[in-house]
């Protein structure tokens, strides 16, 4: 242990600039602003980690997330907590605060910007893993000065699995630079190594492993293609492989689902390859669920708009957008990828029109125009052809009849999809896709 301690396993693996590194790994564009969550996202297993610390901080209180990168806790947001950010990467840090959260640093762990007793919870995901040894103490003793005398440290480590894996020092030289050339992993320990370091600086705590059965589709292929970890069987992999993005999209839902309903019931998982781990100088409540309260991720049940007032529904938590719509991006604008037929209700008292921006990818518009309907509670409201790609504007008044009713539900549909990865060989992005909207605007 002390040899590992005084050598540095990032030089070892030939990385020297760590801000490009992370920068090149970590930051995309991923669109994580908590405006656009969808609240049936809870259960996908990708988000398992974000929910966990979502369920274990109090609504209101102030929040420290180390290693923010592009910002996965943006979510927090929805409970009114104040969000800062710390990165070594400027472009992370930069990224973190596009997607809402109210500061963000550049600065290195063991020397946090911030005065004593600052924060009521301190957080990192996925990031204790990538500390050297030889500063991981230094780091645990900044977070318990940052926090406050009760505050709470919450925490997503990637650990070691001796079962998967060789630990560092039974690595030859070339497995070494090609372990922590994948993502940076230079920290990695087993879970009661994990735990022991912890109780050296707070009186209280708990841990868990996690993720030992529930994964992701692409983290499994990636532990097998990337890391040669031996995570389920050969034919099973090969499964995996051949998902299309909805095959996908529903066994991470499943995941997700079982992990919940696990954790609920704190159910004990197999050792793994990661740990979530709770800390304080006071007594903890419970690992899962401290502050369960969920109500935030759904759409507000108030209206929509005031009667003097317009409002941008894609841009606000007042609609619900349907499993016809894929994940919010930047394209700019942001927007959101429709499939062949996507809806969104919402709620308001009086709409006398609504209008929307749209664009397609779809080639050959020329010589097979894509066709559009809209409709508004069930009633077509503009139907028609594109022939080109660009942003364009639709819009259309709203009849009497049915601008005096409460719910709506605003309906598109379109005469066909088409999936990039089929006419771009660099395309990974199997998605069945039609148009991009943005801009769903309700007016008085």
């Amino acid at each position: 242990m002390a040899e590992r301690e005084k050598e540095s396993l990032y030089e070892r693996a030939g990385i020297n600039d760590l801000a490009h590194f992370y920068r090149t790994r970590f930051v995309s564009d991923e669109l994580l602003d908590a405006r656009y969550f969808d609240a049936l996202n809870r259960f996908d297993i990708r988000w398992a980690r974000t929910v966990w610390v979502y369920d274990n901080v109090r609504r209101n209180s102030s929040v420290l997330d180390l290693g923010c990168g592009g910002g996965v806790l943006a979510l927090l947001k929805r409970k009114g907590v104040t969000l800062f950010g710390v990165d070594i990467s400027d472009a992370c840090a930069a990224v973190s605060h596009l997607n809402g959260y109210d500061a963000t640093y550049v600065a290195r762990l063991t020397a946090l910007p911030f005065a004593d007793a600052s924060f009521d919870y301190v957080v990192s995901l996925d990031v204790m893993g990538h500390v050297e040894f030889a500063e991981k103490d230094a780091v645990l003793a900044e977070i318990r000065r940052v926090l406050k005398r009760d505050g709470v440290t919450l925490h997503g480590i990637e650990s070691m699995n001796r079962a998967w894996q060789k630990d560092y020092n039974e690595m030859s030289e070339e497995e070494l630079r090609r372990f922590v050339q994948v993502d940076g992993h230079v920290g990695m320990e087993d879970e009661p190594s994990i735990a022991a370091r912890f109780r050296k600086f707070f009186g209280h705590v708990q841990t868990a492993s996690r993720f030992g059965v529930c994964l992701p589709s692409d983290v499994m292929t990636k532990l097998a293609d990337e890391y040669d970890m031996k995570v389920c069987e050969p034919d099973f992999l090969d499964y995996l492989r051949k998902l299309s993005f909805k095959e996908r999209r529903a066994f991470n839902m499943a995941m997700g689902y079982v992990f919940d309903k696990i954790s609920e019931q704190g159910i004990p998982l197999p050792q793994s390859g990661y740990v979530f781990v709770k800390a304080s100088n006071q007594p903890l409540g419970q690992f899962y669920n401290e502050h369960l309260d969920r109500t935030d991720l759904f759409p507000s049940s108030s209206h929509a708009r005031s009667q003097h007032q317009s409002i941008c529904l894609d841009r606000s938590t007042h609609a619900a957008f349907d499993a016809g719509w894929h994940e919010a991006a930047s394209f700019p604008p942001i927007a959101r990828w429709m499939s062949e037929r996507g809806r969104v209700k919402f709620k308001s008292t009086k709409i006398s029109r609504l209008s929307f921006d749209l664009t397609t990818h779809m080639p050959e518009l020329t010589a097979r125009p894509l066709g559009l309907e809209v409709y508004l509670n069930g009633e077509r409201v503009l139907w028609l052809s594109i022939i080109q790609t660009g942003w364009q504007e639709l819009w259309f008044e709203v009849f009497s009849e049915i601008s005096g009713e409460t719910d709506y539900e605003l309906e598109i549909r379109a005469d066909r999809t088409w999936q990039p990865s089929l006419h771009d060989d660099a395309s990974p992005d199997d998605r069945e896709l039609s148009v991009a909207v943005c801009n769903i605007e309700i007016i008085p």
